[in-house]
């Protein structure tokens, strides 16, 4: 007769407690909105969600990626464009200046002019975004130009992972903005400052054949910075195509991981309910079985 009424006693205590464990269970999936709290409660579900994680994290590096790239051609692109329309005033400056008109005074006062451009010009080949020089290629951590206009950098091309085993150039080669190809110098062109400088010693001295060779020739330079900004902009496009791209994908991953990991709030909420009421329904009958005392003591 004891061992009956201990065995009556142990199951009583065990319908309780399961019927706990599940209201419990349930209220933890109510409040966390997740179906998958830990790897024993769905393992296939929670191997899913370790990879979909992966991913996205993956995806997340590529758009950091991305971001980057942006705000470095964006920088180039500004310095390129500022470039160009200062080559445009010295053009402007130039075609005024080889006007007969203009007597050795007003060449001498607008060589001052071209001295600034010039200076400015190295300002912005100078450029840099995040502490690197946008034009220095690999040698991005020393300025591009030297104070004469030198191109000091290489002709490396930086290029960054912007999707799975997808590398995309996000440079552009400086030396070919602001350096005169082997074969340019052979058609007698200069690098860009020289042919800046080329017009300040054709005004200061007052030379009208320098002035014109120099205008002439800072129509190349401005031919070059053209397909330069060009060449940026092209690589801008292909970025935020990839961008585009790769949001679509992190939405899409994030939808396989909710459904995976998140819980049907209806579904929650009825399962709760549900446990609840087999909680409530269990200690009444319980009640029959047990005294109340012992009964207490288990709830």
């Amino acid at each position: 007769m004891r061992i009956s009424e201990r065995l009556r006693y142990e199951t009583v205590a065990g319908r309780i407690n399961d019927a706990k464990e599940q209201n419990s269970n349930a209220m933890e999936e109510l409040s966390s909105q997740r179906r998958i709290e830990k790897l024993s409660d769905d393992p296939v579900g929670s191997s899913q969600i370790i990879r979909f994680r992966d991913q996205i994290e993956n995806v997340r590096q590529f758009q950091t990626n991305i971001e980057y790239s942006k705000g470095f051609l964006e920088r180039s692109e500004e310095a390129l464009q500022a470039i160009n329309n200062n080559l445009i005033r010295a053009k402007e400056l130039s075609v005024a200046m080889s006007n007969s008109t203009y007597d050795p005074s007003s060449r001498e006062a607008t060589s001052r002019e071209i001295r600034e451009i010039m200076d400015e010009i190295i300002t912005l080949g100078n450029s840099t975004f995040n502490g690197r020089y946008v034009f220095g290629g690999f040698r991005n951590q020393t300025p591009t130009l030297n104070l004469d206009g030198d191109f000091m950098g290489d002709d490396g091309i930086v290029h960054l992972e912007l999707s799975s085993g997808n590398f995309r150039p996000v440079s552009l080669n400086g030396r070919d903005v602001f350096e005169a190809t082997p074969e340019e110098m052979k058609k007698g062109h200069f690098n860009m400052i020289e042919s800046l400088n080329l017009l300040y010693n054709g005004m200061h001295n007052n030379d009208p054949d320098s002035i014109h060779r120099a205008m002439n020739e800072l129509e190349h330079q401005l031919d070059k910075t053209s397909a330069g900004i060009a060449s940026v902009g092209a690589m801008s496009t292909a970025i935020n195509d990839t961008g585009a791209r790769l949001s679509g994908d992190e939405t899409t991953l994030r939808g396989h991981l909710s459904k995976v990991q998140d819980s049907d709030m209806y579904h929650a909420s009825s399962e709760f309910k549900r446990t609840e009421a087999v909680l409530q329904g269990t200690l009444m009958a319980s009640t029959k079985l047990l005294q109340p005392s012992l009964l207490n003591f288990l709830q």
